[in-house]
């Protein structure tokens, strides 16, 4: 009975159906899709369950934003993301005779991909999953959560198959990437808090004949509310139309066919968008709401399970991933007992503070869109922005502004009368990280250092941490001044010293053993 309960196939009262596993994801959309693949490449299998027996082929949430495609790019399928895609540059308004009054271009926002890749949300599962199965792992359908129980050392999960079979697994760690109906956070008794927006649109799958360019997203503001349209791959568009009265809500609810669709187009643009085709359609409601806590000890919450934010900044997918991706180094290391537990302890305060950030974004963008039908109907025009605050929208919008600065994992030395580097600060994105090799941290050493300081670092971490001595590129430090910068396995620089000297090296290197155990 013993070697029963230590390789977990009987639980300490002698039930028999009771398996291990080290990382359970809940659920097969991208967020969950991601943590396991990222989580492979840093050589954790997971074990990933979904309710759904088939893979779905709607549409869904279809941006993928420019700082999403750097971490694809970690991931090693941006190219596959990029070839798939529509590459949208622009967001535009329009009124309802489709002159155009307003443009955000992406050009401008500072890394290699200047725009958003549009993508069908099938299809990016279809890309992550099959990345997961080039690295071994799997996803098993068909398979229900109806429990999740945290123990002192493990989480228990009960699952079901449709002939009710069950079975309870013991995991390590439950990440919960089910939707926003998650299992995982009701077990952990959290709420999604916040709002949920006044009325109610219809997304829609469909293609039309237009004049619309389509190297960009076009919101159409009319008195009677908006059409927003941003092309997918094989001339399709995914639509938004909003905002509905109850009767014409109620209406779509019933009938979503071409007529249907048209004459809610038509009612907000009478002429020049004719309806082709519907694949699918769906009434929804729209929500700015953030669960109070990410995590637990051994519980952990990714995209619409932790946070639902309004489609006009087309960020919630997009925040799923980074989730996911701020999540699988972290658990590797504590998989592999390299770890300290202020490390797990780090995803909640970072990601919070990066999915509250997004929340208010959209939120933005969610307010200029309602602006742009509020002018339609009083024909009052705001003035535009000012070209530096244009400039940061974009930023913000691509999401390259997302920072981890503040928070417990990100640090800095600077000796007396040394004033700050030049280049980004501790917590923010690295510019060059598309370029960084493998999923070790790396120290980069700018300009001179105590070169024996260095070492002694680069011997303690050698096998966790890879050293490079960089003449920088002006956006990441200064070219002649003594720092030492250590980037995380995600990214964002996570320490900075300077100057790179013994002391600055020694700060360093304490920072590193706050998180990390040494070999």
């Amino acid at each position: 009975m013993a070697l029963g309960v230590l390789l977990g196939l009987v639980d300490d009262t002698g039930a028999v159906g009771k398996t291990g596993t080290e990382v359970l994801v809940v659920g097969a959309g991208p967020s969950g899709l991601f943590a396991a693949t990222e989580l492979a490449r840093h050589g954790v299998r997971a074990r990933v369950v979904e309710r759904a027996p088939q893979p779905h082929h709607q549409a869904r949430a279809t941006a993928l934003q420019p700082a999403t495609l750097e971490i694809l790019q970690q991931a090693g399928i941006a190219d596959r993301v990029l070839e798939a895609s529509e590459h949208l540059g622009f967001s535009r308004v329009f009124d309802p005779d489709l002159r155009c009054v307003a443009e955000m271009p992406f050009a401008g926002a500072g890394c290699r991909w200047e725009f958003q890749c549009s993508l069908p949300q099938w299809r990016t599962e279809q890309i992550l999953a099959g990345r997961l199965a080039e690295l071994g792992g799997t996803v098993e359908r068909a398979l229900e959560v109806v429990s999740v129980t945290e123990r002192d050392q493990d989480v228990l999960v009960a699952l079901r198959r449709p002939g009710g079979a069950t079975e309870t697994v013991a995991a390590s760690w439950v990440i919960g990437a089910g939707g926003a109906a998650s299992v995982t956070r009701g077990s952990m008794a959290e709420s999604l808090l916040g709002t949920t927006y006044p009325g109610t649109a219809l997304a829609a799958d469909v293609r039309v004949s237009c004049g619309l360019p389509r190297d960009g997203g076009a919101l159409i503001a009319s008195p009677a509310g908006y059409v927003l349209l941003a092309p997918l791959p094989d001339e399709r568009w995914i639509c938004f139309i909003g905002e509905l009265d109850q009767a014409e809500a109620e209406r779509l609810d019933q009938d979503r066919s071409i007529a249907a669709v048209t004459a809610a187009i038509e009612r907000r643009v009478p002429s020049g968008l004719c309806v082709d085709d519907v694949a699918c359609a769906s009434p929804f409601r729209m929500h700015r709401r953030l669960a109070p806590h990410l995590a637990d000890k051994r519980r952990f919450l990714l995209g619409d399970a932790g946070h639902l934010s309004s489609p006009f900044g087309g960020e919630g997918l997009n925040s799923g991933l980074q989730d996911a991706h701020n999540l699988a180094w972290k658990l590797a290391l504590a998989h592999r007992g390299r770890a300290r537990p202020s490390l797990l302890d780090s995803f909640e305060p970072e990601r919070a503070a990066a999915d509250r950030h997004v929340l208010e974004i959209s939120d933005s963008l969610h307010q200029l869109a309602e602006g742009a039908v509020e002018s339609a109907r009083t024909g009052v025009f705001p003035a535009p922005p000012s070209r530096e605050r244009l400039a940061e929208m974009v930023r913000s919008r691509s999401m390259l502004d997302v920072s981890y600065a503040g928070t417990p994992l990100v640090g800095e030395y600077l000796a007396p009368g040394t004033p700050p580097p030049a280049g980004p600060v501790p917590g923010d994105r690295y510019p060059g990280r598309v370029d960084l090799p493998g999923t070790r941290h790396h120290l980069l050493i700018f300009g001179p250092a105590d070169d024996a300081a260095v070492s002694r670092v680069a011997r303690k971490w050698h096998d966790l941490v890879d050293l490079t001595h960089s003449t920088g590129d002006g956006r990441q430090a200064d070219r002649t001044a003594s720092v030492a910068v250590l980037l995380r396995p995600d990214g964002h620089i996570g320490f900075r010293a300077a100057p790179a000297s013994q002391a600055g090296l020694r700060a360093l290197d304490a920072h590193l053993d706050g998180y990390l155990v040494p070999a």
